[in-house]
């Protein structure tokens, strides 16, 4: 991760109505931040190497170059001020923004357009940047943005990978200003052979299961916010600890947000994951901005 004073903002351009999308919230970003915007089109096309130079009126790095400089005009229009550098780069994608990712502070990259389901349709890149890159990752949902609430949401668990979610957060929300709302899930906690697969036994012990977990999100909730709240004392926070699934809980809560943060990996799904299930579910479910943020970034 760049952890230079002069580490860029990332953004990852291609021309697409969901890249401008991202691009406008990574300069409103940067600007927020401080920071110079870097802005990167990375392309291979299938033909590439194969269309011959002498073809009339066709210039591949014509093509790109305008990408980038489109690019570069409307952050610039949108963040006066804003230092810009835009370049193209022939390759796949996912390589050479992963690579860009370890010398930028934040990456930000868009999604596609939603499903019928209602979920994003994420393509490949977007998601491996999301799994894999260096820096914390932003994905910005192709989407009309709503007017800003003051309000961004961070989804915690007691990990390792939550805590450092919880830190990013509250400088997010310090940044703009905003409430942080600190969510934790919880579902009851079966001591039974099959645990929650179970059906419930109906003999008060359902309730004493609930109360139990409640407390334990409670305390899980207290320790990930442990220090924070010193290094932050103009932010808001609101604790909720909310029964139900994970992944419900925080589509629930980041619907009327500016921002999701989440960590990389949780304390469920399977070990050697690169991105939890629940970080998974809320990229593909959240009408806002959502931020993946590595426990350890390298």
């Amino acid at each position: 991760m760049g952890t230079r004073p002069d580490a860029p903002v990332l953004a990852a351009v291609n021309g697409t109505e969901a890249s401008l999308r991202a691009l406008d919230w990574a300069a409103d970003e940067a600007l927020m931040r401080g920071r110079s915007l870097r802005l990167v089109y990375a392309f291979d096309w299938p033909l590439y190497h194969r269309v011959p130079q002498s073809v009339p009126e066709f210039s591949a790095e014509r093509l790109a170059r305008d990408v980038v400089e489109e690019a570069a005009q409307r952050a610039e229009k949108r963040a006066p001020g804003l230092t810009t550098a835009a370049v193209y780069k022939v390759g796949d994608a996912t390589p050479i923004l992963l690579a860009e990712s370890a010398e930028a502070e934040l990456a930000v990259i868009g999604s596609r357009m939603q499903s019928r389901l209602g979920a994003l349709i994420f393509g490949s890149t977007a998601m491996e940047l999301a799994v894999a890159g260096r820096c914390p990752v932003v994905v910005v949902p192709d989407r009309e943005p709503e007017p800003p609430v003051g309000r961004v949401v961070v989804g915690l668990d007691g990990s390792a990978s939550a805590r450092a979610a919880a830190a990013w957060a509250f400088a997010a929300a310090a940044r703009r200003e905003a409430a942080l709302r600190a969510v934790i899930a919880h579902e009851p906690v079966s001591h039974r052979l099959m645990g929650r697969w179970e059906a419930p036994v109906r003999d008060g012990s359902e309730q004493a299961e609930l109360e139990e977990a409640a407390r334990e999100a409670r305390r899980l909730l207290s320790e990930s916010l442990a220090g924070l709240r010193e290094h932050h004392p103009q932010v808001e926070v609101e604790e909720s600890a909310v029964p139900g699934h994970p992944a419900q809980v925080l589509a629930d809560a980041s619907a009327h947000s500016d921002l999701l943060v989440v960590g990389s990996r949780g304390r469920g799904g399977f070990t050697g994951m690169l991105l939890g299930s629940v970080s998974q579910s809320a990229l593909a479910h959240a009408s806002v901005p959502v931020a993946i943020v590595p426990s350890d970034p390298h």
